[in-house]
């Protein structure tokens, strides 16, 4: 007849499901904000047909300062979603790391070796090593593939109308993503020079 759990593992097991459901939460959140950037790539190539309506109205605005501030409205709105997106992520990251930590206290309960399958999703080194040279590779091509949406849709458009303001929205869209890749790294090396492992 099996022996009942320990207290302590019964207490770590609940607190690492319960973590372990929190970052669920956080990660079906962040990825939500992938519809956000559906709409924020529909209303860019539809934006041009719309200033060409909403302007007659508007007689003494420039056209294409109208078009240029709707872009930069838009790269705006998109900005704030991905920079939000990177608080998400460092929360589940945060949980994961912490996951980390009920794992190897778990295994020591349950007096599992070291190189033991059981408990490590999250500390088990191959598969970290996979899932994030993954996690890299489908991040890169996620965001260049947006990016070049982002910027060389609008850019073209601009171009037709105003190449100085082509260019400065070029420039602010390479401003933004630099910046937004220069913390992404600054991320990703605090939380692997903090692992666990």
């Amino acid at each position: 007849m099996d022996a009942e759990p320990s207290p302590r593992l019964e207490y770590l097991y609940k607190e690492y499901a319960r973590l372990s459901d929190k970052a669920e939460e956080v990660i079906k959140s962040a990825y939500d904000d992938f519809k956000l950037l559906g709409v924020v790539g529909a209303v860019i190539i539809i934006w041009k047909p719309v200033s060409e309506v909403v302007l007659p109205a508007i007689p003494k605005f420039d056209s294409t300062l109208f078009l240029l501030l709707g872009f930069l409205s838009l790269l705006a709105v998109l900005g704030l979603i991905l920079f939000s997106n990177l608080i998400k992520q460092s929360y589940a990251w945060y949980f994961v790391r912490n996951l980390q930590a009920y794992e190897i206290e778990i295994k020591k309960e349950l007096g599992e070796g070291e190189n033991s399958q059981v408990f490590s999703f999250n500390i088990g080194k191959e598969e970290a090593k996979f899932v994030t040279a993954s996690y890299r590779l489908a991040f890169k091509a996620t965001l260049l593939s947006g990016f070049s949406v982002v910027t060389l849709l609008p850019f073209v458009i601009l171009c037709y109308s105003n190449i100085f303001y082509a260019i400065l929205y070029a420039l602010i869209s390479f401003l933004g993503l630099t910046i937004y890749l220069q913390i992404f790294r600054r991320m990703m090396k605090q939380y692997f020079n903090n692992k666990l492992l």
